[in-house]
C-alpha cells in the first residue's frame, strides 16, 4: 500500500476528531486500551536493549550468571508482549462494539424519525478502522517515537543520521506511488471496458451474424485487450520500481548506519552490543514506517464513513414534539381539517390544497380518489408523519402539533396494503401492536381477525416464524396477521391504507367482512381505489389534486352524477372469479369506452366474449415503449403505471391507472409503436381484446370499421394535442 494522491494526513484528523467524542465518553475504556499496547511497544524497543547487555555484558566477559538472567529477561518480555497483546485484542473489540453499536443505534433510532433513511453501511468502515487500524497506527507510531528516543541514548550521533535518512523511504513510496496509483486506476477502466465489450458483442449476436460483423468487432476487441496488456505492463514496472526504490532506500538507510556504526565501533566508541541492538532497533522503525502508511487509506474511508454518519444525524426529524406537547385525550367528538393544506417543499405543488373535512368519532369514513390525489398524505397528516404547511388537523379542537406523537398514535390501529411482518413468530409480530399484550390478549386478538383457520394447521401454532418479510405466509394470512397487530391494543381508531386491494376477490371479501366486524364502535377511516368496498361507509370524500370535490354517502354521491359516481360506474361491470383467475365484462361496460359507444347491443355482446383475461404480478412489465401495438386493455383489479422514456434515457412516469381504466384501443387498428411503456405496480387483472379478434368482428360486420377508423383518427389528433 502507498501513500495516495488523494489520501491526507487531514483525513486522519478529521477521523479522530469525529471519534473523539464517542472515546471520551469511554474514558476508562480508552486508557485501557492504550496502555495495553505498552507491552508491545517494549518488547520492540526493550528487546534491542537486552540484546545490547546479553552481548556486552554477558557473551564478551562469559559471565554465565548474567547471560541466564538477561535471557530470563527476554522470556519475561516475551510472555509480558504476549499477555499484552490478548488484552489489547480483548479490549480494542470491547472498544470498538461499544462504540459502533451506539453508532448503529443511534442511525436506528433516528432513522424511526426520520420520514426517509437508510442504516448506514459505513459504520463497517468505521468499525474496521477502530478495531485494527488505529490500534495498528498507535503502535507504529509509538514505535517510531520511543524507536527514535532509544536510538539516541545508545549512540546520539549515529541516531542522527539514520532519523536523517529515514524520510528517504517515505520519499520513495510519495513519488512512485502516484503514478503506480494513476497507473492501476487506468489498468481498471480499461478492464472495465473490455468486460463491458465482450457482454455486449455476447448480447449482440444475432445482430453480429445477420451483419456478418465477427472480424470487424474481433479487431475492435484485439486493439482493447493489447491497451489492456500494455497498461497492465506498465503498472508492473511502476509496482516493480516502488518496490525497488524501498528497498533500495532502506538499504541505504541500513549499509549507511552499519558503516558509520562499524568505525564508530572500531574507535571503541561504540560496544559491539550497541552496535547490533541498533540496528535491530533501526529496522523495527523502519518496517513500522513502511507499515504506517498501510492505514491512511482505510482511514480514509473511515473519515468519509464517519462526515455521512454525522450527516445522517444532523438531519432533524419531520416531526418533533413541542417541549409542552401533553398527552393525546382520548378521541370523543371529531377528527377535523381545517383548511388543510401541504406540500414536501416550496417549489412543488401542494400534495393537500384548503382541505376542510370533519370525521365523526365512532363512524366509518372512506377517502377515495385517483392516484396521486392526495390519499397517502392526508393519513400522513391524520397520523402526525408530517405537520401541515397551512391550517391544522384538530383531535376534539385541539390542534395535533399540541400533544405526543406517540399517545396519539397509541389510540390506532393501523393496517395498511404492503403489511411488513417481522422475521419473527406470528405471536410477536401481533405483540408489536402491544408490547404489554400476555399471551391470551395475543389469541384473542388472533381470533377476533380469524387467523385461528390456518394457525390450528401449523406445527407450531402461534409460535410459528413467518419468515423473512412475512414470505412463509400467503397475502391473506399476512393481512390477518396485519388486523390483529392493529386491534390487540384495542385502538379507538382505526386506519386502513388500501387493506385489501392487493388480495383475490375471495380473499379480499373475508377480510372486508373481518373488518367490518371489527369496525363496530371504532372510528374506521379507509383509504382505497375498490370503491364496491365502501359503499356501506357513513361518509365518502372524494380527493382530486389535492382538493375536496365531493363528500357524502354512497347514495348521495351517485345521486350527484360526479366525479365519484362516474368512478364507481367505471369499476362496475365487470364478474371475476373468487381466484381472480377469470374475468369477464359486460356488454354494456362496454360503452363507457368512448371507442365502443355508439355500437349497438348486438356488436357489444360480440366484443365482449372475444377478450381474454390476463394476470400480471407485481412489478411486470405489459409492454414497453416501441413494442408492437396488438391489444386494447382493460384493468378489472390493480394498478398500472404508465412511463415514458426521457431525453436523458429514464422513465419518467405519465399515468397512474387503475379498475376500470382501459389503454392500447388505438392498436386494434393501426399498426403502430406503443408510445409509452406499461408496467404494473401490484398484482393485476386484465382484460385484453387483441386485434386478430377484432379483425374477425370487422370482416363479419364491414361497415363497423369505417366508423372504427373514424373514432381513431379522432382519438390520434387527440393524443397528438396531448404531447
Amino acid at each position: 500500500m502507498t501513500f495516495r494522491d488523494r489520501t491526507s494526513r487531514s483525513d486522519v484528523v478529521r477521523f479522530l476528531r469525529s471519534v473523539t467524542p464517542y472515546l471520551r465518553a469511554r474514558p476508562v475504556q480508552t486508557l485501557l486500551v492504550v496502555c495495553s499496547v505498552i507491552p508491545t511497544i517494549a518488547f520492540t524497543t526493550v528487546q534491542p536493549l537486552l540484546l545490547k547487555a546479553l552481548v556486552d555484558d554477558a557473551i564478551l566477559p562469559r559471565n554465565n550468571r548474567a547471560a541466564i538472567l538477561l535471557v530470563a529477561a527476554l522470556a519475561v518480555l516475551l510472555i509480558v508482549d504476549a499477555a499484552g497483546e490478548l488484552a489489547n485484542r480483548v479490549l480494542v473489540s470491547r472498544l470498538t462494539i461499544s462504540i459502533t453499536n451506539e453508532i448503529r443505534l443511534r442511525l436506528f433510532e433516528h432513522g424511526h424519525q426520520l420520514s426517509i433513511s437508510h442504516f448506514s453501511s459505513d459504520v463497517d468502515a468505521v468499525e474496521r478502522v477502530l478495531g485494527i487500524e488505529l490500534r495498528s497506527a498507535l503502535i507504529y507510531g509509538m514505535t517510531i517515537l520511543v524507536g527514535a528516543i532509544v536510538l539516541i541514548s545508545v549512540q546520539w550521533r549515529l541516531a542522527l543520521v539514520a532519523l536523517a535518512l529515514i524520510p528517504l523511504v517515505y520519499v520513495s513510496q510519495k513519488v512512485f506511488g502516484l503514478s503506480d496509483d494513476r497507473a492501476t486506476r487506468q489498468r481498471q477502466d480499461e478492464m472495465a471496458h473490455v468486460m463491458a465489450t465482450a457482454q455486449e458483442n455476447i448480447a449482440a449476436q444475432p445482430v453480429v451474424r445477420a451483419f456478418g460483423l465477427h472480424a470487424i468487432l474481433a479487431g475492435r476487441f484485439r486493439a482493447e485487450l493489447a491497451n489492456l496488456a500494455r497498461t497492465t505492463v506498465r503498472v508492473g514496472w511502476l509496482a516493480g520500481l516502488q518496490g525497488v526504490s524501498i528497498n533500495a532506500s532502506g538499504a541505504l538507510l541500513m549499509i549507511t548506519s552499519i558503516g558509520i556504526g562499524t568505525i564508530l565501533a572500531l574507535r571503541g566508541q561504540l560496544s559491539v552490543g550497541a552496535l547490533f541492538a541498533f540496528f535491530e532497533l533501526l529496522w523495527w522503525m523502519v518496517s513500522a514506517l513502511q507499515q504506517l502508511s498501510d492505514v491512511i487509506l482505510p482511514f480514509q474511508y473511515a473519515a468519509g464513513g464517519m462526515q455521512r454518519i454525522e450527516e445522517v444525524l444532523r438531519v432533524r426529524p419531520a416531526v418533533i414534539d413541542d417541549a409542552e406537547a401533553v398527552a393525546a385525550p382520548p378521541l370523543r367528538g371529531a377528527i377535523r381539517f381545517d383548511h388543510v393544506s401541504f406540500r414536501y417543499d416550496a417549489i412543488s405543488r401542494p400534495q393537500l390544497d384548503d382541505v376542510s373535512i370533519t370525521i365523526p368519532a365512532g363512524k366509518r369514513v372512506a377517502v377515495v380518489g385517483a392516484s396521486g390525489c392526495g390519499k397517502s398524505t392526508l393519513l400522513g397528516l391524520l397520523m402526525r408523519f408530517h405537520d401541515p404547511t397551512g391550517g391544522a388537523v384538530l383531535i376534539d379542537g385541539l390542534d395535533l402539533r399540541a400533544v405526543q406523537q406517540s399517545s396519539w398514535r397509541g389510540q390506532i390501529g393501523t393496517v395498511f396494503q404492503e403489511s411488513f411482518l417481522f422475521n419473527t413468530t406470528i405471536r410477536e409480530n401481533i405483540r408489536l401492536g402491544n408490547p404489554d399484550a400476555d399471551g391470551r390478549t395475543i389469541e384473542r386478538a388472533g381470533r377476533a381477525a380469524e387467523i385461528d383457520d390456518f394457525v390450528d394447521d401449523l406445527t407450531n401454532g402461534y409460535d410459528t416464524d413467518v419468515g423473512e418479510r412475512g414470505d412463509r405466509l400467503s397475502g391473506g394470512q399476512k393481512q390477518r396477521v396485519a388486523i390483529a397487530r392493529a386491534i390487540v391494543r384495542d385502538p379507538p381508531i382505526l386506519v386502513l391504507d388500501e387493506a385489501t386491494s392487493a388480495l383475490d376477490p375471495q380473499t379480499e371479501a373475508a377480510i372486508n367482512a373481518t373488518v367490518a366486524r371489527l369496525s363496530a364502535g371504532r372510528t374506521v377511516i379507509a383509504v382505497t381505489h375498490r370503491l364496491s368496498a365502501i359503499t356501506g361507509a357513513d361518509q365518502i370524500i372524494v380527493l382530486d389534486r389535492g382538493r375536496v370535490v365531493e363528500q357524502g354517502t354512497h347514495a348521495e354521491l351517485l345521486a350527484n352524477g360526479g366525479r365519484y359516481a362516474r368512478a364507481f360506474h367505471r369499476q362496475s361491470g365487470f364478474a371475476i372469479s373468487g381466484d381472480g383467475r377469470r374475468a369477464e365484462i359486460e356488454s354494456e361496460r362496454l360503452r363507457e369506452i368512448p371507442f365502443f359507444a355508439k355500437l349497438d347491443d348486438a356488436t357489444l355482446n360480440a366484443l365482449a366474449n372475444r377478450f381474454i383475461t390476463e394476470r400480471h404480478a407485481a412489478g411486470e412489465t405489459i409492454f414497453r415503449e416501441g413494442d408492437e401495438g396488438d391489444k386494447l386493455r382493460i384493468i378489472v383489479r390493480g394498478t398500472v403505471e404508465i412511463l415514458k422514456a426521457s431525453a436523458d434515457g429514464s422513465e419518467q412516469q405519465v399515468a397512474v391507472l387503475q379498475d376500470g381504466d382501459f389503454f392500447g384501443e388505438i392498436a386494434l387498428l393501426a399498426d403502430v409503436p406503443r408510445t409509452a411503456t406499461a408496467k404494473t405496480r401490484q398484482s393485476s387483472v386484465l382484460l385484453a381484446l387483441d386485434r386478430e379478434q377484432f379483425d374477425n368482428l370487422m370482416l363479419a360486420e364491414p361497415a363497423l370499421r369505417e366508423k372504427f377508423e373514424g373514432i381513431a383518427a379522432m382519438r390520434r389528433q387527440q393524443l397528438l394535442m396531448f404531447h
